[in-house]
């Protein structure tokens, strides 16, 4: 979740070949939009967190839900790439199977 501190928001370990599940939102009356980004983010990934999945959502209030297989065992991380600036709370979601 963020309020006026938007960081880094979710960890957690995935399992090759396992769902993984992403569910996003955000509220911003101006109505922008903003990106998510769940990285890699093993030790032994060269180069920096790479990304796993990534996404736009509209920060209407409504959830985004994003899923897709996951490419490897080990643990990932969640972010708010973008967020609009009055955007006034967020949340994301990472699961995994």
């Amino acid at each position: 979740m963020f309020g006026a501190d938007r960081q880094d928001v979710v960890s957690g370990d995935a399992v090759a070949g396992g769902t993984l599940e992403v569910r996003v939102a955000c509220t911003d009356p101006g109505g922008g939009t903003g990106w998510f980004a769940v990285l890699d983010a093993r030790e032994s990934s060269t180069g920096g967190l790479g990304s796993v999945m990534s996404g736009q959502f509209v920060c209407d209030g409504t959830e985004m839900v994003v899923s897709t297989t996951a490419p490897f065992s080990g643990p990932l991380q969640i972010t708010f790439r973008q967020v609009p600036d009055g955007a006034v709370e967020g949340y994301a979601i990472l699961s995994t199977d």
